[in-house]
């Protein structure tokens, strides 16, 4: 497991990289917002998972600050998903091919901790509740669809990137079952590790408003 200085470091590199990137150019691919203010600070608004977050660079110092468009703190770990997936987007629209973790490039590295991380998680809270994941998933900026599963909702975690999750209701006879599906274009948006991070923050964000529903 990568020790809290691992973290501040890869925040430390991306956000070296920002600073020296095109910025216009990489929040164009990206499908964000860019304003420029006289002073030349450069302020890069980004839509992530419901909500959205400010990336600001400073030209003359090269500093970044990624915060909540309010400037509320954002994780350490989410900050590192936002910065990778600002420096990777490459704009390659959706394809509406929906593939597992193991069909992304080097997936199968990471698969076990892709369901360590996510996909066990999910099925421990919503496995055998499945009107809590139903009530749960809109407030996290969850639409339902019925193409697949008995119970499916898409995420759209970023701009380019959405997260579908499925469940298959359990009986007496076999358990409840998910899988958590991805647009093929995912691998030209983010590495396999962090979209294992990232599936695994959609679902945790779902178990933190379940437990808060429960007490």
């Amino acid at each position: 497991m990568p020790r809290i200085d691992d973290y501040k470091e890869a925040l430390r590199i991306a956000k070296e990289q920002i600073a020296g990137s095109n910025l216009h150019h990489i929040a164009r691919k990206a499908g964000a917002k860019v304003e420029t203010h006289e002073d030349g600070e450069v302020e890069i608004h980004l839509e992530f998972l419901n909500s959205l977050c400010r990336i600001t660079v400073n030209p003359e110092n090269g500093n970044v600050d990624i915060v909540g468009s309010g400037g509320e703190e954002i994780s350490l770990t989410d900050q590192i998903l936002i910065a990778h997936y600002l420096l990777n987007a490459s704009g390659e629209v959706a394809t509406n091919d929906w593939i597992t973790f193991r069909d992304i490039p080097d997936g199968h590295f990471y698969y076990n901790a892709f369901l360590k991380r996510a996909r066990d998680p999910f099925l421990k809270v919503f496995g055998n509740a499945p009107e809590l994941f139903e009530k749960v998933a809109p407030l996290i900026g969850g639409v339902q669809t019925e193409d697949i599963g008995d119970i499916a909702f898409s995420f759209q975690v970023f701009p380019k990137i959405a997260v579908k999750i499925v469940l298959w209701k359990g009986d007496e006879e076999f358990p409840s079952e998910a899988t958590i599906l991805f647009d093929r274009n995912i691998s030209s948006y983010l590495p396999a590790e962090d979209i294992a991070y990232m599936s695994g923050g959609v679902v945790y964000r779902m178990m933190g408003i379940a437990r808060s529903m429960q007490k």
